[in-house]
């Protein structure tokens, strides 16, 4: 059994409908979103007005073998976001905690540094971005585009 997995709070308050290239429309006017503690903001700069998208990528580095999902735009209380998170993928709370920047040995090079792996599934990157151990970026998108973002 998976041990220190938060529960989710939040449910979702709409069905997302997402096209293949990953977009997915924001929650009709009509659907009442709920004040969350963090936010999430879609990319900007799009022709004619339109809704961005949501700020998760993939990311593969070291010849392919190492797969990360990374999320940006992320605001609020990212504690209660990275919680959110944990309970949504089911990652287990790191040996280390989340790895942030600040999390650095007596001779500098932080752990973040390292990047995340199984151990320690998620850090924070300088910059304020998110990276999850693996390729989650279907599971977040469908997530977050699930609470209303």
């Amino acid at each position: 059994p998976a041990q220190n997995i938060p529960e989710q709070t939040p449910p979702a308050i709409f069905k997302p409908t997402f096209l293949g290239n990953g977009w997915s429309a924001p929650p009709p006017p009509e659907v009442e979103v709920p004040e969350y503690p963090f936010q999430v903001k879609r990319t900007g700069r799009k022709p004619f007005g339109a809704v961005g998208f949501l700020p998760v990528y993939r990311d593969v580095r070291i010849h392919g073998t190492k797969k990360t999902t990374i999320i940006r735009r992320v605001s609020g209380d990212i504690p209660a976001f990275l919680s959110e998170l944990r309970a949504v993928l089911q990652l287990p709370l790191g040996k280390k905690g989340i790895l942030t920047s600040a999390s650095t040995g007596a001779h500098g090079g932080g752990e973040a540094g390292r990047g995340v792996n199984a151990e320690n599934p998620i850090r924070i990157r300088t910059g304020g971005a998110i990276e999850v151990n693996g390729d989650r970026a279907v599971e977040v998108r469908d997530w977050l585009a699930g609470l209303g973002f």
